[in-house]
């Protein structure tokens, strides 16, 4: 039998975690339905142990080529080249002026 008292616990949805700006900013990009966007980051973040609280802009170079390959599984090519030029446009301005 499980533990009761599991059952009387909340799950925490992917989809209503808050990061911090920069991962804010990165699902906003997207510009697809904010729930799904979030839980593909979160997933992609968390397959390699990063937390959307704390994401840099180094982690979140690291991972675009894993959040593309995700997002064109959700979308057709054209919408998935938008949304990664919008992302990758977030990415560029962390950078700063060059």
């Amino acid at each position: 039998m499980g533990d009761s008292r599991s059952r009387d616990n909340e799950t925490v949805s992917m989809a209503t975690v808050k990061g911090n700006t920069l991962f804010e900013k990165a699902v906003e990009s997207i510009g697809l339905d904010d729930k799904t966007v979030r839980w593909l980051f979160v997933s992609v973040l968390s397959t390699v142990g990063h937390d959307p609280e704390t994401l840099t802009p180094d982690e979140l170079g690291n991972l675009l080529p894993e959040v593309d390959r995700r997002l064109r599984l959700l979308v057709k090519e054209p919408q998935a080249d938008q949304a990664m030029k919008r992302l990758y446009r977030v990415l560029f301005d962390q950078a700063g002026p060059a």
